[in-house]
């Protein structure tokens, strides 16, 4: 089975209801209460890969267990741009010293970009480089990160497994592995940095340069530099490619959960007969909290869980086969309490925790993050991302440490979000786009540096995605209304939510916000409400508000629903240790095996990272790991056989 904390399915994916009491006029024209009740995506709005091949890991492990067929994709082609978005007061012009506001659209597919925003901004770009060079780099670049994509495209998820027996479902596809390979392991399945800043490719135009980092940063919090390669050339290959499309799932993000979960609860399905065959039936289990992951005395292996149910109820699981957790790698260690096990998952018998000031036993993981205390959040910018941590050589005993791997893994950033329900009398749904990106300072950003790093896309609070998903789908409202859902991905640090009235750095603005919090319902009455809280709150999410006033002039007017989300948001609900995006690629584990046999890990700290995709790919292999490697290898040979994979 699985064990979820939260209420809802979904993880950091999920989709969530509220209800809302409006007034409604009544043929005798009195005013009567009448509920209207609105779901909102919690997460990523972005998807590609999904209606169209070549797919995506996701679309191939909902193909895989029988499933796709639940979610109807709905295809569009790009999103729109604004930079600089105007005031509220419509003040656009250069007169008091702002830049002027850009509107345009990135459209998928062949030739759009290269004949669109790239020959018209590029040849402004301050590096100097002209339009044509801006066009001939983007091109060898897709050329030359090809390799990565036409190889992977054919290796499917369900190949993918952990540890040593790894390479053996790959013979199959062995043609795309040297693909992939070819310009070396590392700069295969690193970071991109190689094919941005040499010795691969070198990109030297500023305004491309500056998009590749939009791009990346949208995907994993961080430069582009410092992003998966896999991930960069994916993007570059299927956004530009003859027949490409963004995807939506009709109702929401929560009908891909809803597959998922009944994939999961489905009856398990033995050789070519797609009918059960009564090997029963998982579960996945809401508001269980798992506290431990239970391993034998020697702790050489996992046994079980031990998990606390709304109430406090404990309930001890046993593992028939073994353990897959998805859980933040940073929260490993807390969930082992056999001190022999925590021993073989260290490498060594001397192990020692690196503490929390604070007294738990959480580790204090470095941030990409760099905060300036003197500067006050409310009323100015004092963050940004530091500089990549210099990869030390490491000793056969560090190698072998997964737990201090988890561990000292960098933290990406946090978010803020801001979910409004919105009357949409007169709005003309139809001039609209599904999606936008607000670049709030614009794509370069402004003239100001901060700890010596010039601000850009990946700036703090620049870069604001805005959801509109109504455009492509009206049954998301009720009739009269839309959903709009805005949010800084990963852009928002944690530490400025600390708190200032005590010199106890480990303080949130709440009491509440500790991660073995228990929720009992999704209206729980202990939410964050102290007045520095909610004034810190309304202060940092005006970049939000701006973004959405940019497509909507009169949003705050029409507001029937607005909800901010915090990182302590984040920390608590979505169990996020300082609410962190996912661990920085660089400091991904390469898979999720550890040195306990049937212990797996999947997730955003497991190679490829953070993503739905990614972490689907991450979560195929970790479930692959858990039987042999000639079972694998057969549930190949079917899918095969049903034309599910090539």
């Amino acid at each position: 089975g699985v064990y979820e904390s939260h209420y809802l399915a979904g993880g950091c994916a999920h989709a969530f209801e509220r209800v809302v009491q409006l007034d409604v006029n009544d043929d005798k024209d009195d005013k009567k209460k009448k509920k209207v009740s609105f779901t909102f995506d919690s997460g990523p709005t972005i998807v590609l890969g999904c209606s169209k091949e070549p797919y995506n890991p996701l679309q191939q492990v909902l193909r895989a267990v029988g499933v796709d067929d639940q979610v109807e994709w709905i295809p569009y082609d790009g999103w729109g741009m604004i930079e600089h978005p105007a005031s509220s007061k419509g003040n656009d012009d250069d007169d008091d010293g702002k830049k002027k506001e850009k509107r345009w659209k990135l459209t998928v597919g062949p030739d759009h970009f290269e004949n669109g925003p790239l020959t018209q901004f590029a040849s402004s770009s301050s590096s100097g480089s002209n339009n044509i060079d801006a066009i001939r780099e983007f091109n060898e670049l897709r050329e030359i990160t090809k390799p990565l994509v036409t190889g992977a495209a054919t290796i499917p998820a369900m190949a993918m497994r952990p540890g040593s027996t790894a390479l053996i479902p790959l013979l199959r596809y062995l043609p795309s592995l040297f693909s992939i390979i070819r310009n070396g392991v590392e700069a295969s399945t690193g970071p991109f940095g190689p094919y941005m800043n040499g010795p691969i490719f070198t990109v030297r135009n500023a305004w491309l340069r500056d998009w590749l980092d939009a791009l990346a940063f949208s995907l994993s919090g961080l430069p582009a530099d410092r992003t998966s390669a896999g991930a960069m050339a994916y993007v570059l290959f299927d956004m530009h490619r003859e027949g490409a499309a963004l995807d939506y799932p009709k109702g929401g993000l929560g009908e891909v959960v809803k597959a998922l979960v009944n994939g999961v609860e489905q009856p398990t399905k033995s050789g070519s007969n797609k009918k059960a065959v009564g090997l029963g039936r998982s579960k996945v289990n809401l508001r269980h909290h798992v506290e431990s992951i239970d391993t034998t005395k020697d702790g050489t292996r996992v046994v079980g869980l031990t998990a606390r149910k709304a109430g406090g109820k404990m309930v001890k699981v046993k593992a028939t086969e073994g353990v897959i957790c998805n859980a933040p790698m940073w929260s490993l260690r807390k969930l082992i309490k056999n001190e022999k096990a925590l021993a073989i998952l260290s490498g060594r018998a001397d192990d020692v925790a690196v503490k929390d000031p604070s007294g738990g036993s959480t580790s204090i993981a470095a941030q990409s993050w760099q905060t300036d205390p003197a500067v006050d959040p409310k009323t100015g910018r004092g963050s940004v991302i530091r500089p990549a941590r210099q990869q030390q050589q490491q000793s056969s005993e560090d190698a072998d440490n997964l737990l201090a791997k988890c561990d000292n893994a960098e933290m990406t950033g946090s978010f803020l979000h801001l979910h409004v329900a919105l009357d949409a009398t007169n709005l003309d749904l139809d001039s609209l786009e599904p999606h936008y990106t607000v670049m709030d300072r614009g794509l370069e950003g402004d003239d100001r540096i901060i700890n010596g790093v010039p601000d850009g896309p990946c700036g703090e609070l620049n870069m604001i995605a805005v959801s509109n998903p109504c455009v492509l789908d009206r049954t998301l409202a009720p009739e009269g209304y839309v959903i709009v859902h805005a949010y800084g991905a990963g852009n928002e640090p944690y530490d400025i939510w600390k708190s200032k009235s005590n010199d106890d750095d480990t303080t949130t603005l709440t009491s509440t916000s500790r991660l073995d919090e228990e929720i009992n319902s999704r209206d729980s009455g202990d939410r964050y409400q102290s007045s520095t809280y909610n004034a810190l709150k309304d202060a940092r999410g005006e970049a939000l508000w701006r973004a959405i006033e940019s497509i909507i002039p009169d949003a705050r007017d029409r507001t029937v629903l607005a909800m901010l989300g915090s990182p302590l948001t984040h920390e608590r609900y979505l169990r996020r240790p300082y609410g962190s995006y996912g661990a920085a690629f660089e400091d991904c584990l390469k898979d999720g095996s550890t040195n306990i046999s049937n212990l797996m890990l999947a997730g955003d700290g497991v190679f490829p990272g953070i993503g739905i995709p990614a972490v689907a790919l991450s979560g195929a292999s970790a479930a692959n790991g858990m039987v042999k490697v000639i079972e694998q290898w057969q549930c190949l040979d079917e899918l095969k056989s049903q034309k599910l994979i090539s």
